[in-house]
C-alpha cells in the first residue's frame, strides 16, 4: 500500500484526458464534416489535399471562363447572322439592278437601299463588342494594318488585313555587285559579319548550301564582346526562300533588326558570304540560288531601262501568318524605268514601295518595317515578334517601306482563354474584319474598280455613318449599270461565303468549348470525390 501516489487515480485521470480529447476532437469532425481541421490532424492529408482543392478550384473557374468564352463568340455570331441577311438582301438587289427591264432611275432607287445596307454592315463591324472589346472590327484599334483596295497606273493592289506577327523573316534589297555589311541588332547588341572578316557580297558566286550558311552566320556574326549570333537567336532558310532570325529569347523593347552598311540605289539579290579565300552562292539545296532577300533574274538600278514585258502580268505578294496582300501588274504595263514601276505600285497599294535600305525591327513594342524616311508602324503585344515575308513569282522582289492608307482596314480579333487549371491550358479563337471594306463591298475611291472583280466599282454614299462617327461619306458597290450591277452579285456571293466561313468558324469553337466544359465539369467531380475521402470525416466512424 502506497501513501504519497495513488497510481490507480492517476491511470483513471490519464485515461478520462485521453478520453475527453478524442471525445472533443470527434465532436469538432463532426460538427463540422471534416476529418482534416489542423495540419496536426493528418499532415501529409491536408498538404494533398489542400494541392486537390486547388486544382477544384482552378477546374471549376476555368468552366465559367469557358461559358464566358461562349457567351463572346455567341454574341459575334448573332452579329454575323444579320450580316448574313443584310448580303443576301444586297445580292437580291444586285441581281434586280441586273436586269434589262429597269431603267436608271429604277437602278438608282436600288442604289439607295444599297447604300444604306453598305453603312450597317459597317455599323454592325464597328459596335458589335462584348465586355467592351470590338469583336467584328478586326482588332483595327490596335493592331491594325491598313491595305486598301485601288486600281491605278496598271497596277492592282488587293488583300484583307495582316496582323497576328508571331516570327521576324528579314529581307532586304542592296545594289548588285557591291558589297554591304550584314548586321542584326538584338537586345542593344549588334551583330555583324565585319569589315575586317567577312561580308555579304552581291555577285557571282562559286555556290554554297543553306547549311553552310547558317552555319557561318550563327559562328561569324558577332557583337563587341564577340558573342555569337547563334548563342541568342536561331538562323533558318526554308526550302522556299525564307531567310529567318528569331530572338530565342521574348521580351519588351526587343529590337531585331537587318540593314545595310550604306545607301543603296536599286535592286539586287543575295548571292553569297565570302571570307578573305572565297566566294559563295547561297542557295536552298546546293543545286540553284535560294530565294531569300531580294532574288530574280533581273538586277536594276534606279534610272536604268527595264522591260515593260518581263514585269507585264506578273505579281507579287506580303504575307504575314497565311494573310497576304496581292500586287499585280496589269499586262498592258508599259513603264520602262524603274520609276514607273515604282510610281504605278504606290498608287496602286496606297503605299510606297522605294528602291533604299531596309530596317524590319521591333522597338519599342511596335512593329515598324521602314525604307530612307518613309515608315510604316504597328501596334503588336509586348514580347511579340512580328514576322513579315514578302515573295513574288517569277520576279525580283520588290521590298520597301509600306506607309499607311487612307482608310483603316482591321485585320484579326484575336483573343485567349484559360480553359484549364494549368499555365498554358488555353485556348485561342480568331474572328477576322467583318466590316464591309474588309469583306470587298466597299472601298476608299469613288468609281474606283473592286479589284478582284472585272466590273465591280464603288460609288460615294452620302448621308451614311459608319456606326463610330459623323463622317457622312461612305463607299458602296455601284449597280447604277447592267455591268456594275452584274459585276457586284459575284462580289456579294464572295462576301456571303466570308461570313459563311467565320460563322462556321465561330460554330466550331463554340461546340469544341462545350466539349471543353463536360469535360472540365468531370474532372472536378472525380477530383472532388477524391479529395471529399482525404479531407472529409466518415460520421460512422467518428460517431
Amino acid at each position: 500500500m502506497r501513501i504519497n501516489h495513488n497510481i490507480a487515480a492517476l491511470n483513471t485521470y490519464r485515461q478520462l484526458t485521453i478520453g475527453q480529447g478524442a471525445a472533443m476532437k470527434n465532436m469538432e469532425k463532426l460538427s463540422s464534416g471534416l476529418r482534416i481541421n489542423r495540419a496536426g490532424d493528418d499532415a501529409a492529408g491536408l498538404a494533398i489535399s489542400e494541392k486537390m482543392r486547388g486544382q477544384i478550384r482552378g477546374l471549376e473557374m476555368a468552366a465559367k471562363n469557358s461559358q464566358d468564352a461562349i457567351s463572346l463568340i455567341q454574341t459575334a455570331e448573332g452579329a454575323l447572322n444579320e450580316t448574313h441577311a443584310i448580303l443576301q438582301r444586297m445580292k437580291e438587289l444586285a441581281t434586280q439592278a441586273a436586269n434589262g427591264t429597269n431603267t436608271d432611275s429604277d437602278r438608282a432607287e436600288i442604289q439607295k437601299e444599297i447604300n444604306q445596307l453598305t453603312s450597317e454592315i459597317n455599323r454592325i463591324g464597328n459596335t458589335t463588342e462584348f465586355n467592351t472589346q470590338k469583336l467584328l472590327d478586326g482588332g483595327a484599334s490596335a493592331n491594325g494594318i491598313s491595305a486598301g483596295t485601288t486600281d491605278a497606273k496598271g497596277i492592282a493592289a488587293t488583300g484583307a488585313q495582316i496582323r497576328g506577327l508571331q516570327a521576324i523573316d528579314l529581307k532586304a534589297n542592296f545594289t548588285s555587285g557591291g558589297t554591304e555589311t550584314l548586321s542584326v541588332i538584338i537586345d542593344s547588341s549588334t551583330y555583324s559579319i565585319s569589315q575586317d572578316t567577312m561580308k555579304v557580297l552581291w555577285g557571282d558566286g562559286t555556290g554554297k548550301t543553306k547549311d553552310d550558311l547558317i552555319n557561318i552566320l550563327s559562328n561569324y556574326m558577332v557583337d563587341s564582346t564577340n558573342n555569337k549570333l547563334g548563342d541568342v537567336a536561331t538562323i533558318s532558310i526554308s526550302d522556299s526562300g525564307i531567310f529567318t532570325i528569331t530572338n530565342k529569347t521574348a521580351g519588351t523593347g526587343q529590337t531585331i533588326q537587318l540593314q545595310t552598311s550604306s545607301a543603296n540605289t536599286g535592286f539586287g539579290k543575295l548571292i553569297g558570304i565570302s571570307d578573305s579565300t572565297a566566294s559563295v552562292d547561297i542557295t536552298a539545296d546546293g543545286t540553284g540560288q535560294i530565294e531569300a532577300v531580294i532574288t530574280g533574274s533581273k538586277t536594276v538600278a534606279g534610272t536604268d531601262s527595264i522591260n515593260a514585258s518581263d514585269w507585264a502580268g506578273k505579281s507579287f505578294t506580303v504575307e504575314v501568318n497565311g494573310r497576304t496582300a496581292t500586287v499585280t501588274i496589269a499586262n498592258d504595263f508599259a513603264g520602262t524605268k524603274l520609276a514607273d514601276l515604282l510610281v504605278a505600285f504606290n498608287n496602286a497599294f496606297d503605299a510606297t514601295f522605294e528602291d533604299g535600305a531596309v530596317v524590319a525591327a521591333i522597338n519599342n513594342n511596335k512593329f515598324t518595317f521602314t525604307t530612307d524616311s518613309n515608315k510604316f508602324t504597328s501596334d503588336v503585344e509586348d514580347g511579340v515578334q512580328p514576322s513579315l515575308r514578302i515573295s513574288g513569282d517569277n520576279l525580283d522582289k520588290i521590298l520597301g517601306s509600306v506607309a499607311a492608307g487612307s482608310s483603316e482596314v482591321g485585320g484579326t480579333y484575336t483573343q485567349r482563354f484559360q480553359i484549364g487549371a494549368n499555365q498554358g491550358q488555353s485556348f485561342e479563337i480568331q474572328i477576322e474584319d467583318m466590316r464591309a471594306q474588309a469583306l470587298g463591298i466597299s472601298g476608299t475611291v469613288a468609281g474606283g474598280n473592286q479589284g478582284t472583280v472585272d466590273g465591280a466599282k464603288f460609288t460615294t454614299v452620302k448621308g451614311a455613318t459608319n456606326g463610330t462617327d459623323s463622317v457622312g461619306t461612305e463607299y458602296a458597290l455601284d449597280v447604277s449599270t447592267f455591268e456594275t450591277a452584274s459585276a457586284a452579285i459575284k462580289v456579294l456571293d464572295d462576301a456571303i461565303q466570308k461570313v459563311s466561313a467565320q460563322r462556321s468558324q465561330l460554330g466550331a469553337y463554340q461546340n469544341r468549348l462545350e466539349h471543353t466544359i463536360n469535360n472540365l465539369g468531370t474532372a472536378a467531380e472525380n477530383l472532388t470525390a477524391a479529395e471529399s475521402r482525404i479531407r472529409d470525416v466518415d460520421y460512422a466512424l467518428a460517431a
